[in-house]
């Protein structure tokens, strides 16, 4: 192999261990997820939480379960709702923590923002962490990232319709409970 190879080869390596490999959050649910329920008005979703990735923020979203508050639908950030009142989540909001950090969501990805203390949960494949301008906290800027803990497995479309309403219909009340 030349030199030009191997450093190519090199270079790939290195390339996928520090971006796709250390930040890509797997498809795939461990079959011993922890499961939780969303209910927004008559309708349950199911939600998984993904230690496996997040295991902080995991840990502190479980501990204040149940939660129940006001979902109200994103203004800049697309395909997406969010708990309209701010969330603390011990251990990971003091150090505005970031176990993962992702800017483009996956429909169902449910994420945290520590420093806006924010739960958002994306509905579609158009949702981003996106400020039109950039926010200070603690006189740090925001990094346009948030930490994904959390997805909504099964009926997503469902979950989808129901966001929607969200956005045309107003506040609704979404509470979340440890699944039996």
């Amino acid at each position: 192999m030349s030199v030009d190879a191997q450093h190519a080869a090199a270079m790939r390596e290195m390339w996928d261990e520090w971006w796709y490999d250390r930040f890509e959050i797997p498809n795939g649910i461990p079959d011993d997820a922890r499961h939780f329920e969303i209910r927004i008005e008559d309708e349950t979703f199911d939600g998984v939480l993904l230690d496996h990735v997040a295991p902080r923020t995991c840990d502190a979203f479980w501990e204040i379960l149940p939660y129940s508050g006001d979902l109200v639908h994103c203004a800049w950030f697309g395909h997406a709702a969010f708990y309209l009142d701010r969330i603390e989540l011990p251990g990971v909001t003091e150090g505005l923590l970031l176990e993962n950090r992702s800017s483009a969501l996956a429909p169902g990805d449910i994420i945290w923002d520590p420093y806006i203390r924010e739960i958002t949960l994306a509905y579609g494949r158009h949702a981003r962490v996106n400020f039109p301008t950039t926010i200070h906290v603690d006189g740090r800027p925001h990094p346009n990232q948030a930490c994904v803990f959390a997805r909504i497995v099964g009926n997503l479309d469902g979950f989808a319709v129901m966001c929607k309403r969200v956005r045309y219909e107003g506040l609704k009340v979404m509470r979340m409970r440890r699944a039996d």
